[in-house]
């Protein structure tokens, strides 16, 4: 079959109008109508800075404009256009189109690919003799583009292969792709670009690539690859705005920028370009089927990780995602499926081999050929992985970053190597334990699986759990050990016992009571703050039956008992280890506060010094320094905290010291246990323990200021002295308010003697602070006059018979302060006569 040709250049004829270009020559079975068509395809115009009268030798360095185009009716039409000579007047020059027609469907003979014609001897620059094509039954290769010019060519253009073969990938995928617009300074590298992107692609759709190697109006050119001259009527903005191209300049203008996802199949390919064995790509067509994503069910990462798996058996060096490719194709196929075992051996040693960094990705997929890589033959080939393999645990111990997972993959990949790991271990251990701990954390069941898999690991974590116990809070280890690890081996590990022995229904209804504390904190805080404030309360129910700790709220001996029961779970080895009494509170208390009589509960049932030994101090102090003003046990708890516990040497902060001192005090002046000389302590203790609890203050001066007015027994007589010397305001107005108080006014009245006490006492360092001297003025007018009063004449008399015995002035003074006026004295209403109790 010969194949139809048409032939297009200028002539020259007698005839006026005879000049002109035209079709000089073409196949009588050409249609007539695709004429008109070809005539705009096949145009010639030379570049810019071309001679208009070019010699022989210089016609030989015109570009060819050689092009494969689609015809409307769906034949394809191969030219060849070369520059003949000067042209007539006006034109650019004359020029020589030689072109065949394929129908649609049909290929060259031969089997030969358009860009294969290149420069075929088959082609003609002249119009045949007689006007008629001289039959053509298809092309004698030229050879021009072999395979060392071809590697050659894209070595020396390595930096634009990869994104060249990205954009090349795209031409099939939509009718819309982006044309690619290669800038060349001589047509035959464009013929060479075409033929590496007719190499990479399955041989019927090469056969469809339409180009052309020349054009001087690349923006009017409708082919699939247009390559084009430095001085091209193209403007690279304008072409930009219009995302009609993807420009590659190889002679230093301005390409399009690489695209924003690296194409791996286009990374694989360069690198298998540059290793000179191009055969592979046909390779993979012939076992991927449809290559490139185009259909037949394969996406375009099946088709890049085959091509990448090929790369790597025949040893070509790959970056990380490359090999994590072939990776991930030799993780889809097993052992003797597509490849026998002496090539798989030697994909596996192109990935072991490595040769730069590796990536998280790569890594994960290597751990999936674990038992391949760990495998007797290819021990040898595994030993670069397993030196990259011990620097990547050393990275990912350093980096507080790296994924759980991916520890664990290396972890699992290093255990099958026999890589030495035991400096990471511990990185390890508390990364897991810190995401059991996380209740939120997504990788806990990654750990839990991890756990079950690797028994060292296991063993690391629970003593690292049962650390965490012991130095911090243990109750969210209650939790994880009855929702995680409900059959975990707890056997030697106190700590860990005691948080699974800790009943859950105990728990919540702590945590519960600290929220409702916490929310009652904040309501006063709003409600100091003029704001109102709603809380809302949270019912827990309790479906726990095996509780046997009814309310630990209810009763403070409930919470005692039970820190002693979980105390006996450590078992008999570990029950007098400081760090399992402290556990044991931390499980039982958490952040609530320790109350007075649990404290003093506790300290009855431990051993002494243990509490310190624990380092338990501070919730113990703080205990008996917030108690209130009346509780009862804080003085107990106080005197109990100095003499055994804090007895032996211990040193607190000076101002608790100084606190507990004062509330110890406290106690014993209301128990009149006082020893003499307690106003003047108790004034410099109150220096020390500034600023003092409010608590312990309201105490400390309410018991003052009563034994300094007691009357069984008196207080010993420089003690208000001592007091008001000292200027403390704070505990002069105790005394003066308890003085005020019914109690003494009633003390008063039935007792002339007592009435004798406070005359002397209420006159005692008079002008020494104005303070004292404005709180006695106010006693003597406000409580004590107005008892005398009512007094009778012998109990006034009585008073004087005491104050004569006191000795000095006082009678006299008395007798100064109580006297009346005559009608007073006379009419007696002054005088009143109560009943004796």
């Amino acid at each position: 079959m010969n194949l139809q040709q048409l032939h297009y250049t200028s002539t020259a004829t007698t005839a006026p109008d005879g000049s002109g270009f035209r079709f000089t020559a073409a196949s009588p079975e050409l249609p007539i109508t695709l004429l008109g068509e070809a005539e705009q395809l096949i145009g010639y115009e030379p570049p810019h800075d071309a001679p208009d009268c070019p010699s022989t030798e210089e016609l030989a360095d015109f570009p060819v404009a050689f092009s494969h185009n689609r015809l409307s009716d769906g034949s394809r039409l191969l030219c060849r256009t070369v520059r003949t000579g000067p042209g007539r007047a006006g034109r650019h020059g004359n020029f020589h189109a030689h072109a065949v027609r394929l129908p649609e469907g049909a290929r060259l003979p031969g089997g030969l690919l358009p860009i294969e014609a290149w420069e075929s001897p088959s082609w003609s620059d002249r119009t045949p003799e007689g006007g008629a094509p001289e039959p053509l039954a298809g092309f004698v290769p030229a050879r021009r583009i072999d395979k060392q010019g071809l590697l050659e060519f894209v070595r020396a253009r390595a930096e634009r292969l990869e994104p060249f073969l990205a954009d090349v990938r795209t031409l099939f995928r939509t009718p819309d792709a982006q044309q690619l617009l290669v800038i060349e300074r001589d047509s035959a590298a464009t013929a060479y670009w075409v033929a590496v992107a007719s190499a990479v692609l399955p041989r019927d759709l090469a056969d469809r690539l339409t180009f052309t190697t020349y054009t001087r109006h690349p923006m009017l050119a409708r082919q699939q690859i247009v390559g084009a001259f430095p001085d091209a009527d193209f403007d690279h903005v304008s072409a930009s705005a219009q995302h009609r191209y993807r420009v590659h300049d190889c002679t230093g203008g301005p390409s399009s920028p690489a695209r924003a996802e690296r194409d791996l199949w286009a990374s694989v390919a360069a690198r298998i370009w540059l290793a000179g064995q191009p055969a592979l790509f046909a390779e993979a067509t012939r076992r991927t089927g449809v290559p490139l994503g185009l259909g037949g069910g394969r996406g375009p990462g099946d088709e890049a990780d085959r091509l990448a798996a090929l790369a790597a058996r025949e040893g070509i060096p790959l970056d990380s995602n490359g090999r994590t490719a072939a990776a991930r194709w030799a993780r889809g196929h097993a052992p003797g499926d597509s490849l026998d075992t002496a090539l798989r051996a030697r994909l596996l040693a192109t990935l072991a081999a490595g040769g730069t960094d590796r990536t998280p990705e790569e890594w994960t997929v290597l751990a999936a050929l674990t038992e391949e890589f760990a495998a007797p033959s290819c021990r040898s080939a595994a030993a670069p992985l397993r030196r990259d393999l011990r620097s990547e645990l050393v990275r990912a111990a350093d980096s507080p970053d790296t994924p759980l997972v991916r520890f664990l993959t290396l972890l699992r990949l290093a255990e099958a190597l026999r890589v030495e790991h035991e400096a990471v271990l511990p990185v390890l251990t508390a990364r897991l334990t810190a995401a059991l701990l996380d209740e939120a954390s997504p990788d806990r069941k990654v750990v839990r699986a991890a756990l079950d898999a690797h028994p060292r690991l296991r063993t690391a974590v629970l003593d690292s759990l049962d650390h965490t116990a012991a130095t911090d809070d243990p109750r969210p280890i209650t939790r994880l050990l009855a929702a995680e690890l409900p059959r975990a081996d707890l056997a030697g590990r106190p700590h860990l016992r005691m948080a699974a022995a800790m009943p859950m229904s105990a728990l919540r209804r702590s945590e519960s009571a600290a929220r409702d504390r916490a929310g009652h904190d904040a309501g006063h805080d709003d409600a100091d703050s003029g704001t109102h404030h709603t809380t809302v309360h949270t019912t827990v129910h309790d479906d726990d039956h095996t509780d046997g700790y009814a309310d630990v709220h209810s009763d403070y001996e409930d919470r005692p008992a039970l820190l002693h029961a979980l105390v006996k779970t450590a078992g008999p080895e570990h029950q007098d280890a400081p760090s399992v009494l402290r556990t044991a509170y931390r499980l039982v208390w958490g952040d609530e506060p320790l109350g007075t009589l649990e404290a003093v509960v506790l300290l009855e049932g431990i051993a002494p010094g243990a509490v310190h030994a624990a380092g338990l101090d501070e919730p113990f102090v703080r205990a008996a320094l917030t108690g209130t003003p009346d509780d009862p046990v804080a003085p107990r708890l106080a005197k109990t905290l100095l003499k055994s516990v804090l007895g032996d040497g211990t040193e607190l902060p000076p101002r608790e010291h100084a606190a507990l001192l004062l509330l110890e005090q406290a106690g014993d002046l209301a128990t009149g246990a006082a020893l003499p000389g307690c106003a003047a302590r108790v004034v410099s203790l109150r220096r020390q323990a500034e600023p003092l609890e409010a608590g312990i203050e309201e105490r400390l001066g309410d018991a003052l200021a009563r034994h300094l007015l007691c009357m069984d027994p008196p207080p010993a007589p420089g003690e208000l002295p001592d007091l008001v010397l000292a200027e403390d305001e704070y505990l002069l107005h105790a005394y003066a308010r308890e003085a005020q108080g019914d109690e003494v006014r009633d003390l008063l009245r039935r007792t002339p003697t007592y009435a004798a006490v406070c005359f002397v006492a209420w006159h005692t360092a008079p002008d020494v602070t104005p303070v004292w001297d404005e709180i006695r003025t106010e006693l003597l007018n406000s409580v004590l006059r107005p008892e005398v009063r009512r007094m009778s004449t012998e109990d006034v008399e009585e008073i004087r018979r005491c104050l004569r015995q006191v000795g000095g002035p006082w009678a006299e003074m008395f007798h100064e302060w109580d006297r009346f006026g005559v009608l007073g004295r006379l009419s007696g209403r002054w005088r009143a006569r109560p009943p004796r109790a």
